[in-house]
C-alpha cells in the first residue's frame, strides 16, 4: 500500500483546523475462562452501514478459548470446535509456510504496478477493453523490489522472537519505532508518529490523536504473518491480530486483520474456498459492519456468474456504505480520506477479496487466478494480491505453485526494517516456522508441532 495523494483541488482544505472530538474506550468484561465480553460496554452503531468504533484496552491470552465475536457464537461453530486437530509435522509446516510466503511476494509483484489504478485504465491497458484477461505479472520482477506491505510482518515476526507467547500491541509498537525507518504511509504513519511521542496503543491509532485512517486497509494488509504462526489454529491467529491491529487500527480496520489471518490459519487444514470464507468469518461479531459487507459479497457471487458483474455489483454495496460514512465524518480530514482516498478503506478491499476467492475456484492455475481477477478488480491490488497469495500458497503449498510465479522471484525479498533488510524466502520460512511452534508450545502444547 503505498501513499494515495490528496487530489489538488482539495490540497488547501487539508490544513485546515478542525475540533477534535473525544472518544470513550470500550468498557469490557471477562466472561468464563477469559473470554471477553461486549455485551455491556458502550459500541457506537454497526449495523448496517454505521460506522463500528469498537476499542478495548487488551486482548484475552489465545489459551482462554478466545472466541472474536464471544457472544452469539454460531452453533456451527461451536460443532467446529470440537473437530479433530489436523495432524501435522515439520515439513508439512514448512511447506505450507513457504508456499504462503512465496506467494505474499508474488502477489505484491503483481499487484503493485496496478496499485490504484482506475479500473477503465486496467482493462483497457491489460485486458485488451475487457476482451482479454491477466494471467501472470504484468511488469518484470526486480527481485531486489521493496513493498511496504511486508514491512510491518517482520516487525510483528521480530516481536514475536523477542517477547513470546506474552506479545503486546506496545511491544509490537515498540518494534515498530526501533526498526522502520521508510515507506510508512496513512494509519501506520499516523500511528508511527504517535508511538514516537510517546502514544502507545491504543491511542495510537484513535482520531482524537490524528488517525483518521483507523479503518483503512493496512490492517487487512498485515494479517498473514499472524496466520502463518497458528497453523490450524484459528483462536490464536485472531488473537494475534486483534493486538498488532490496535497498534494503528480501531473497529473494522482490526475485523479485516483478525479474518484475513484467521483464513489463513485454516488454510492449514481447509482447501476448500467456500468451507474456509463461511468458517472464518464466524470469528467475527454478527453484527460487524465487516462481516455483514463481506456477507454480501457471498450473495453477490451467487448472484452474478461474471466476476465484472461482481465487480460492478460490490462497487454499488461500497457506494453505498461510503456514503453513509461520509455523513458520520467528525473532521475535514476523516471526510476527505472517504471522499477522495476511499480506495484506501478496509471494506472494498475485503470484497476484492472475497469474490476473488470465490470466481477464482474451479481453474486450472488454481494458485494464480484468486491473484488475477484481485489484480484485475483495482483499488489496493498490492495488499489485495499479496493477502491471497499468503491464502492460495498455505492451501497449496510451495510444490502446488506453478513455477512461473515462483522462479522470477529467486527465493529472495527486500524490507526496510532495520537490521534485517535482505532475505531468503527459504530462511524466512523457517524462522516463521521456529515462531509458530513456540507459539503451539506455550499455548496450546497438546498440539506442539516437532
Amino acid at each position: 500500500m503505498m501513499y494515495f495523494q490528496y487530489p489538488r483541488s482539495v490540497i488547501p482544505f487539508v490544513a485546515i483546523t478542525h475540533r477534535q472530538h473525544s472518544h470513550h474506550a470500550q468498557e469490557v468484561r471477562r466472561g468464563p475462562r477469559g473470554a471477553v465480553d461486549y455485551e455491556d460496554a458502550e459500541v457506537r452503531g454497526v449495523r448496517g452501514n454505521q460506522q463500528d468504533h469498537r476499542r478495548v484496552e487488551e486482548a484475552p491470552s489465545p489459551r482462554a478459548s478466545f472466541n472474536y465475536h464471544l457472544r452469539e457464537q454460531a452453533p456451527e461453530q461451536k460443532e467446529n470446535k470440537n473437530r479433530p486437530w489436523p495432524v501435522m509435522d515439520d515439513q508439512e509446516y514448512y511447506e505450507k509456510v513457504h508456499g504462503g510466503w512465496i506467494g505474499r511476494v508474488a502477489g505484491s509483484h503483481l499487484g503493485a504496478p496496478l496499485e490504484f489504478r482506475p479500473y477503465s485504465y486496467i482493462q483497457r491497458r491489460y485486458c485488451g477493453g475487457g476482451k482479454s484477461e491477466i494471467t501472470s505479472f504484468v511488469k518484470r520482477v526486480d527481485p531486489n523490489a521493496v513493498n511496504d506491505d511486508e514491512i510491518y510482518q517482520i516487525a510483528g515476526l521480530l516481536a514475536i522472537e523477542g517477547h513470546g507467547a506474552g506479545l503486546t500491541a506496545k511491544d509490537i509498537a515498540t518494534e515498530w519505532n526501533a526498526r522502520l525507518y521508510r515507506k510508512q504511509f496513512t494509519a501506520e504513519r499516523v500511528a508511527l508518529k504517535n508511538i514516537g511521542a510517546g502514544i502507545y496503543p491504543p491511542e495510537s491509532a484513535a482520531e482524537e490523536h490524528g488517525n483518521v485512517y483507523y479503518d483503512a486497509v493496512g490492517g487487512q494488509m498485515k494479517a498473514d504473518i499472524w496466520g502463518l504462526v497458528a497453523p490450524n489454529c484459528p483462536e490464536m491467529a485472531a488473537h494475534y491480530a486483534w493486538i498488532d491491529g490496535s497498534v494503528a487500527h480501531q473497529g473494522i480496520g482490526i475485523d479485516g486483520e483478525v479474518f484475513v489471518a484467521v483464513m489463513i490459519a485454516n488454510a492449514f487444514g481447509i482447501s476448500d474456498i467456500e468451507e474456509l470464507v463461511h468458517k472464518s468469518l464466524l470469528v467475527l461479531p454478527k453484527q460487524s459492519e465487516y462481516r455483514l459487507f463481506v456477507e454480501q459479497c457471498l450473495v453477490i457471487h451467487e448472484n452474478h456468474a461474471s466476476w465484472r458483474d461482481g465487480r460492478a455489483a460490490l462497487m454499488q454495496a461500497w457506494s453505498k456504505a461510503r456514503k453513509s460514512l461520509l455523513r458520520e465524518a467528525r473532521s475535514v480530514r476523516r471526510w476527505i480520506f472517504l471522499r477522495f482516498l476511499h480506495p484506501l478503506h478496509v471494506l472494498p478491499n475485503a470484497g476484492i477479496i472475497a469474490l476473488s476467492l470465490l470466481y477464482g475456484q474451479d481453474h486450472e492455475d488454481r494458485f494464480g487466478r484468486p491473484l488475477c481477477l484481485a489484480a484485475m478488480m483495482g483499488y489496493d491490488t498490492d495488499c489485495n494480491c499479496g493477502n491471497l497469495g499468503t491464502i492460495m500458497g498455505t492451501i497449496l503449498g510451495e510444490k502446488g505453485i506453478p513455477a512461473e510465479w515462483k522462479a522470477p522471484l529467486q527465493d529472495r525479498f527486500n524490507t526496510y526494517v532495520k537490521g534485517y533488510e535482505s532475505w531468503r524466502i527459504t530462511d524466512l520460512s523457517r524462522r516463521i516456522c521456529d515462531a509458530g511452534k513456540m507459539l503451539l508450545r506455550a499455548s496450546y502444547p497438546e498440539h506442539a508441532i516437532g
